[in-house]
């Protein structure tokens, strides 16, 4: 089970001595100007949800506790004369700036009075772990990935995040857009093999992952293939039981006797077991407005992706009553266009001899019309109602969340 957002930071007290060399001489001053940017010995971050205790140098102690802790309102919550002052974050504003605290001093023969400058850290960013989705999305049709599946950690998402697609290779291969809910694939019917899809996701303080890119098989299926939908259903408050073989269809004059397995995903706030007969137990180890998990069906060498999206009853999250959407329901945000290569943009120096990018070395203007076309990017930002976990406090080695999918497929002989 992943640690939660307070387990993972706690509130961790970190001791700042200020040293002899920082204080100076009897009755300096050691200013920080208006604090903007200020990276001095005297500078305090906070971390996100954290504790600081910040400790005179040995010898030295606070004169005036009252006027530290109205300076440093509403973050340094407490005081001692020896023991210096304590600086909480009570989370994280990007507008916040930072807090001139000065601090009276002495060591019995001089005194001194330190500017401290108080700001918040910034949430660590989201991670997306996922690098390879390890199942195929079919040539010519659809493959909606739940964000459940992306491995998606986010320290400071509990009141809003946002999925990103920013390109995708090769250019022209398919369709790919995010949804609330959903990655959305869409390959043409004329392309098969690795599809790669830059994505990031940001957390409620714009705070965004690095971006990053998941390969998805693109496969042609057989005329059988199963068809897996991806639904909406109640949010069990104390657990239930979902029946996947009901969003399951088999073709008219497919094999009836075809050997077929389900197994389903992980979900975010609760645990997902698939028994042989396609019935999902679905039990939350904490409360949640939305939640989700896939399933997978192996069926005669074709393997589909199905999912389900559980929303709590009387929540309004924006999603549609029953299916989960394969368009974004929220008008899309532009996301910022990528900074081109350098080769892309630089032209060569006169008399280099170095022929244009495309051209056949003499001038020629014969370029293909695929080397004409600029890089493609798909500039998609949508908020999502879903919650991805906190990082683990312990970030040691883990089993890959997608380990007993592919088993599955191993199992079946679909890999």
């Amino acid at each position: 089970m992943r640690a939660r957002i307070a387990a993972a930071l706690g509130r961790a007290a970190l001791l700042v001595a200020v040293s002899a060399l920082a204080l100076g001489g009897a009755g300096t001053a050691v200013g920080a100007a208006n604090g903007t940017g200020y990276a001095g010995p005297n500078a305090v971050a906070v971390p996100y949800t954290g504790e600081k205790v910040v400790k005179p140098a040995d010898g030295w102690r606070l004169t005036d506790c009252p006027a530290v802790v109205a300076a440093g309102a509403p973050l340094v919550t407490g005081c001692d004369a020896g023991e210096g002052f304590t600086v909480v974050s009570p989370g994280y504003d990007p507008e916040f700036g930072s807090i001139i605290v000065p601090v009276a001093l002495t060591n019995g023969r001089s005194t001194t009075t330190i500017d401290y400058v108080l700001s918040l850290e910034p949430p660590a960013a989201p991670e997306i772990l996922v690098k390879t989705y390890p199942f195929p999305a079919p040539s010519g049709g659809t493959l909606l990935i739940p964000i459940s599946d992306l491995g998606v950690e986010c320290t400071a998402c509990a009141e809003g995040g946002g999925l990103e697609v920013t390109s995708f290779a090769p250019v022209g291969a398919a369709t790919i857009l995010p949804t609330e809910t959903h990655l959305v694939i869409r390959p043409k019917a004329s392309f098969e093999g690795p599809l790669e899809v830059t994505v990031r996701f940001g957390d409620m303080y714009g705070g965004w992952s690095q971006p990053t890119m998941i390969t998805v098989p693109v496969s042609v299926q057989g005329e059988d293939a199963p068809l897996a939908q991806h639904v909406q259903r109640p949010l069990p408050a104390e657990g239930g039981q979902i029946e996947l073989a009901e969003l399951i269809h088999v073709p008219e004059g497919a094999a009836g006797d075809a050997e077929q397995h389900i197994l389903c995903g992980g979900a975010i706030h609760g645990t997902v077991v698939c028994d042989g007969s396609g019935i999902a137990s679905y039990r939350p180890f904490e409360k949640a407005l939305v939640d989700q998990f896939s399933f997978h069906v192996a069926r005669g060498g074709d393997v589909v992706t199905g999912s389900v999206t559980l929303v709590a009853e009387g929540a309004d999250v924006g999603l549609p009553e029953r299916i989960a959407p394969a368009e974004p329901r929220t008008v899309p945000s532009p996301a910022p266009t990528p900074e081109p290569e350098p080769e892309q943009t630089e032209e060569p120096e006169a008399g280099s001899g170095e022929p244009d990018a495309g051209s056949d070395g003499a001038g020629s203007e014969d370029e293909s019309e695929e080397e004409q076309e600029p890089q493609e990017y798909v500039l998609l930002r949508v908020p999502t109602p879903l919650v991805p976990p906190a990082p683990p406090e312990d970030s040691g080695a883990q089993v890959g969340i997608f380990t007993p999918l592919v088993d599955l497929l191993d199992r079946v002989g679909a890999r």
